[in-house]
């Protein structure tokens, strides 16, 4: 629950950033501070999805393992049922 709320508030950030460096009147030294925010946003916000990712990867993976497990034992089942 924290890193969505860190990724929302990063994705948030980011967007004012970009929206305040659209301004044609921004000064330049405020607009390279703005500019080195926004690329260590994206950096964060990037490793937030790539971890999300992974846990998708993981839990997605950890299903089809057991699906695997229920087929087989009910593969087993009614082989074992079909001998008698």
């Amino acid at each position: 629950m924290t890193e969505q709320v860190k990724f929302e508030a990063a994705l948030a950030e980011l967007e004012q950033v970009v929206d305040r460096l659209q301004k044609p009147d921004l000064p330049l030294d405020e607009a390279l501070a703005l500019y080195r925010r926004g690329t260590e946003l994206a950096q964060q916000t990037e490793a937030l999805l790539s971890r999300a990712e992974l846990q998708v990867q993981q839990l997605t993976q950890a299903v089809r393992e057991r699906f695997e497990e229920y087929s087989v034992e009910e593969d087993e089942a009614s082989a074992g049922t079909g001998d008698e």
